[in-house]
């Protein structure tokens, strides 16, 4: 297999090359058990990047932010830490994602990030990890995306996609202020997403 790869310098001064993965090369590394599903991987940007560890705030927001999401979309729609596909060397695991169609549409396949409604990214100790991933959702075409900054308590919004990685409108609501999720005639408190200190 070849790939591109990135120079890098090292505490030595050495320069060595890196690897660069795309998706369908991580997909067959999978199929032939070189890195397994329960490994804490992402591909961002071609580099397999090791996810931190979740701990008990972002793991308890999570589920009750994807309670909230089954009951609104219905729970055919939400899917919790799973893959999105936004290029062919890009495929974060948001927190949580609503698509369209249902699991069995996606099969054979991961849904791309413009078929998503709305992805969720969760920060506790993460924000700046998160932000990382914006530009890569813009590029893919992710409709809306929500950053939930539970320390800071408040919800971000980056909507309207541009090709450049960059979002049309970007912003920042405070606990309490409400928020529509896109597509639906609802309107929910920051708070209710954020969590309360």
């Amino acid at each position: 297999m070849h790939g591109a790869g990135a120079a890098v310098g090292s505490a030595d001064g050495a320069v060595r090359r890196t690897r660069r993965f795309t998706v369908d090369e991580v997909l067959r590394m999978l199929e032939d058990g070189v890195i397994t599903a329960d490994e804490p991987l992402e591909l961002l940007e071609g580099d397999l990047v090791v996810v931190s560890p979740q701990g008990p705030q972002h793991t308890s927001r999570t589920a009750l932010v994807g309670n909230l999401l089954r009951v609104a979309y219905g729970a055919d729609h939400v899917r919790e830490e799973k893959p999105l596909v936004a290029s062919p060397t890009h495929m974060p695991e948001p927190d949580l994602a609503v698509v369209r169609g249902a699991h069995q549409d996606y099969a054979e396949r991961h849904p791309r990030v413009d078929e998503a409604v709305l992805v969720v990214e969760i920060a506790w100790t993460s924000l700046d990890e998160d932000h990382r991933k914006l530009p890569g959702y813009a590029r893919g075409g992710a409709p809306v995306v929500w950053v939930l900054d539970l320390q800071a308590r408040r919800l971000e919004e980056h909507s309207g996609p541009l090709a450049d990685g960059s979002y049309k409108t970007s912003r920042i609501l405070t606990a309490e202020e409400h928020i529509a999720p896109p597509t639906l005639n609802l309107s929910w408190l920051v708070a209710d997403l954020v969590g309360v200190v």
